[in-house]
């Protein structure tokens, strides 16, 4: 699944305004970035997801409390979670709550210390308009950066003004963002709780400045920040910012099966999915195969008895019903009544109550057909019945009756 990732830029709106972009087929890999006018950016038609990426500057991250018994996944639920949320941060911020956008994190639970995250909600409905109305109706908010136990130094911004932010913080659970012109003993403050050894992974712009901090530097692109938030297992876009409950699952289904497809830590997976998918087929196919041999043997087998007990059979198309007309035959020859013969039915006919008193008595084509007898329900009931366990079948044809022999393979 192809994935349009627009980094929202930190301005508002503007006619003229350009927005970064990556397109990556697999989520790890870039197949194409630049920046470009909302216009002018890659045909929705090329992606199976757009996602908005909230710049760091944008979005500010606060933790709290939720209270237990919070139904935080539920559609019906939204707007009671949504004010216990304005509550909960109503002395943590400095706007007013309703002028911003609220999300919890992906990892929040109801009864724990979770993360909320907070922008300016005028600013982001004014890009999320812009870029529908440009043809990118965006599916999924992520954010450029999120609290993360992985610890991270990250240099960005304009080059007169030098943001660094610091994850992996405070019990490897915070993030914190301040100027690189901040006062030293804070920043050594900051660092001193990161590994020694971590690279600052900084924009071209501040390698150089970068070097003040004694760390190793790595070359970090916007455009490899703007991959790596398609990896944020959440969605920012929640409550009055609901993108749609069918294009939310649509997403969610495409996420997983992109995940579980080219991620490489479900290259294990894989494989076990595809070892017993083939285990499958081939146990299917051996089966199969044995069933058919059991089939052709069992053919083979009366084929044989066929030949064997009449070898003047010359060829042999359906064996049981080719013996059985053999039988028939020798029974007929030998003078030996069959169950189907007249005397035999007439012979059975007698277990019927009050056949005697019937009009007219039909032979023909192994059948008994009995006219002019009106036997009750109960009565006809019990002749079935007595003459089904004797080999018979008994069965009205408008006001007859047929008798007839059962067939051998449907005799007790």
């Amino acid at each position: 699944m192809s994935n349009l990732l627009i980094q929202l830029p930190a301005e508002y709106t503007s006619a003229g305004g350009e927005y970064s972009y990556v397109l990556s087929s697999d989520g790890q890999h870039i197949q194409r970035s630049g920046q470009a006018a909302a216009s002018l950016l890659p045909g929705s038609g090329r992606a199976s997801q757009i996602t908005a990426v909230i710049p760091a500057a944008r979005l500010s991250w606060h933790a709290v409390s939720l209270p237990p018994g919070l139904q935080l996944r539920s559609r019906r639920h939204q707007q009671r979670v949504r004010a216990v949320l304005d509550g909960l941060l109503e002395e943590k911020l400095l706007d007013d709550s309703s002028q911003l956008h609220l999300a919890l994190d992906a990892d929040a639970e109801a009864g724990q210390t979770s993360w909320v995250a907070t922008c300016d909600k005028a600013w982001l409905q004014a890009h999320l308009q812009a870029l529908e109305a440009a043809g990118h109706a965006v599916s999924r908010i992520a954010p450029q950066l999120w609290p993360a136990s992985k610890p991270q130094l990250l240099l960005s911004g304009d080059a007169d003004q030098a943001q660094l932010t610091v994850t992996g913080l405070e019990q490897k659970t915070s993030l914190a963002r301040i100027p690189l012109q901040a006062d030293a003993a804070l920043l050594q403050a900051l660092l001193s709780q990161l590994p020694p050894d971590l690279p600052v992974l900084a924009e071209p712009q501040h390698t150089r400045a970068a070097e003040a901090l004694q760390r190793p530097v790595s070359i970090y692109t916007q455009a490899q920040q703007l991959l790596a938030a398609s990896q944020y297992r959440g969605d920012l876009a929640q409550f009055d910012l609901d993108l749609g409950g069918s294009t939310r699952l649509r997403r969610r289904l495409l996420d997983a099966w992109q995940s579980f497809a080219k991620a490489p830590q479900w290259r294990a997976a894989r494989w076990a999915a595809g070892i017993a998918l083939l285990a499958q087929l081939l146990g299917l196919n051996a089966w199969a195969f044995k069933e058919n041999r059991a089939i052709a043997q069992r053919q083979q087998q009366a084929k044989q008895v066929l030949q064997t007990t009449f070898p003047h059979v010359p060829v042999v198309v359906d064996a049981p019903a080719q013996m059985q007309r053999e039988l028939e035959l020798l029974r007929s020859n030998s003078g030996a009544l069959s169950s189907s013969d007249a005397e035999a039915l007439l012979a059975a006919s007698a277990a019927i109550s009050g056949v005697q008193n019937a009009s007219a008595l039909q032979y023909q084509d192994k059948q008994l057909r009995i006219s002019g007898l009106n036997l009750t329900p109960e009565a006809l009931t019990d002749a079935q019945q007595s003459l089904q366990a004797t080999g018979y079948l008994l069965s009205p044809e408008g006001a007859d009756l047929l008798l007839s022999s059962k067939p051998k393979s449907s005799q007790p």
